[in-house]
């Protein structure tokens, strides 16, 4: 038994549809898991200074991963490690990424000390509204938590090698174990360190992320540590190509640091709600929109690297119609029930209403970025699997501008709301300057169709909205929803009644999305789809 579990484990995985499920389904865990996590903080600290000060000190930590880490494998590691894995060997691929963990490890090592000398010197400028006992608090949980990003390189490099190969599962499944890091800090370590103990969590979990990957890639050849050098024609390749996306990656983080710089300004939990609306925004965004985008990219790479201009806009537009299939939708439901998923998933301990109502308004107009932010994620692969990594530079660079302006307007007269306002309309025009350059390439998204499809969603959206608001109401007159399940009950019926007008209505006006979402519900996503699929299935398991 234990034999077919380690195979079963390590197994590669075949075809997109069955990678797009396994990502999916470890999503929705990892989702799980991360509301428990918020959850569990929520009931403990409130959204309140405390708070602020944890989500502040992520900044430099995030940004240091980010830009070292994340930067060279989205646009870089994973490509060149194939490329080397299919034309030199095994052997040769392994030494590519052994080369790579040791350069990530140097770099983090180094970055990780820096920014244990540098917070104190670099928090007026994170969070320039944080004083006192605060701002001192951010510092040392900021120093704590700049091991992280040390620990998660290590895994993202591991976690890259399993990509390459085919190894979805313990990919997948490894921010589980993150969430649980973060969760055992809070139930365990907090108690005795206070906040100190959740950034204590934060450590361990990425140290088990880590863990979780390593057992299967020992089982593949295992990349080792050696003497880091950027002499291998691979190593420089993948620093080459990682030049543009870093620096694109560098612009997200500073609209990361835009939203706080202005939240500490703000009242007291102001930070903590926009933080707690954004991780509940990001549920639907990360099951659907991740899941899609990153089943997209290796189907995307191969159609323009064979020259088939037809198919790589076929399996875009596929992706995208189904991110919007679902993700319009899911806004609707975000936007009727807002108060109720806040109040769900966060409603209790030390988290009072009036922390309910200023999360449920920020995550209300969050919600309608929902598709935008997912389109960009697909828009951006799309872009790179054109080999084309300057072009996602130039457009998060009006992105962030129109971010700044938008908040700059907006945050005085609406408070947290004006950022999550800001954050929802930039990412507005960044998905329409993508879909405009890609529109431009012979790839690019056949308009008619896709105005088509977005009709039918618009008229299904609608029933939705009309039955599910009628639900919402009738529910709310005849309870006074002060009790757990009266909430739960509501949030389901609107759910259940909404989702079913939806795709009722989808049916009849013959969406091809709501046929394959039945075939799907019959078992006919359970039989996979192998490499060789044609153009049509690949448009459809994206």
């Amino acid at each position: 038994m234990i034999r077919n579990v380690t195979r079963w484990w390590t197994q590669e995985t075949d075809g997109l549809a069955a990678a797009a499920f396994i990502i999916g389904a470890a999503s929705i865990a990892s989702r799980v898991v991360g509301v428990i996590r918020d959850r569990v903080l929520a009931a403990t600290f409130g959204a309140g200074p405390e708070l602020d000060a944890y989500y502040a000190a992520f900044r430099l930590p995030d940004a240091l991963y980010t830009l070292l880490v994340f930067g060279t494998l989205s646009a870089g590691f994973i490509p060149v490690f194939a490329e080397t894995f299919e034309k030199g060997g095994k052997e040769k691929a392994l030494a590519l990424a052994s080369q790579m963990l040791s350069i990530c490890v140097a770099a983090l090592a180094i970055g990780s000390v820096g920014l244990m000398v540098a917070a104190p010197a670099a928090m007026p400028v994170i969070a320039p509204g944080f004083v006192g006992a605060q701002r001192e608090l951010t510092i040392e949980l900021t120093r704590i938590l700049a091991w992280s990003p040390f620990f998660l390189g290590i895994s993202a490099v591991l976690g890259g090698v399993l990509q390459s190969m085919r190894r979805f599962l313990a990919f997948s499944v490894a921010p589980v174990f993150y969430n649980a890091g973060i969760i055992f800090g809070a139930v365990l370590l907090a108690p005795m360190f206070g906040m100190a103990g959740v950034a204590y969590g934060v450590v361990i979990g990425a140290m088990l992320h880590g863990l979780v990957q390593w057992s299967v890639v020992r089982s593949l050849g295992l990349p080792r540590l050696t003497w880091p050098t950027f002499a291998p024609s691979g190593v420089r390749k993948i620093l080459s190509l990682m030049g543009p996306r870093t620096l694109s990656l560098g612009v997200s983080q500073f609209n990361v640091f835009v939203v706080t710089s202005f939240a500490s300004h703000l009242e007291s939990g102001a930070l903590s709600a926009f933080s707690f609306a954004n991780n509940l925004f990001g549920v639907p965004v990360g099951l659907i929109g991740v899941s899609f985008a990153i089943a997209a990219f290796p189907a995307l790479a191969r159609a323009y690297g064979a020259g088939k201009e037809e198919e790589f806009g076929t399996v875009l537009l596929g992706a995208a119609r189904k991110m919007a299939f679902f993700l319009v939708p899911a806004t609707a439901l975000y936007v009727l029930l807002r108060a109720q998923i806040v109040r769900l998933v966060l409603g209790a301990g030390a988290f009072g209403w009036s922390d309910t109502i200023r999360t449920a308004d920020v995550l209300g107009i969050l919600s309608f970025s929902m598709l935008t932010q997912s389109l960009v994620l697909l828009y951006v692969r799309a872009t790179f699997a054109r080999q084309d990594t300057w072009t996602p530079l130039w457009i998060s660079l009006g992105a962030a501008a129109a971010n700044i302006g938008f908040a700059w307007w907006l945050v005085e007269p609406f408070g947290v709301a004006g950022l999550a306002g800001a954050v929802a309309g930039s990412s507005l025009l960044e998905a329409l300057a993508h879909w405009a350059h890609l529109r431009m390439k012979r790839g690019g998204l056949p308009g008619t169709a896709l105005v088509l499809a977005g009709g039918r969603i618009f008229l299904a959206t609608l029933a939705l909205s009309v039955v599910g608001y009628g639900v919402r109401q009738a529910l709310g007159t005849a309870f006074d929803l002060r009790q757990y399940w009266q909430l739960f009950l509501q949030f389901m019926a609107v759910t259940v009644c909404g989702g079913g007008a939806y795709v009722g209505v989808s049916l009849l006006l013959k969406s091809q999305e709501a046929a394959e979402l039945l075939s799907a519900i019959r078992g006919r996503l359970w039989r996979g789809t192998k490499v060789s699929e044609s153009v049509e299935e690949a448009s459809h398991t994206t």
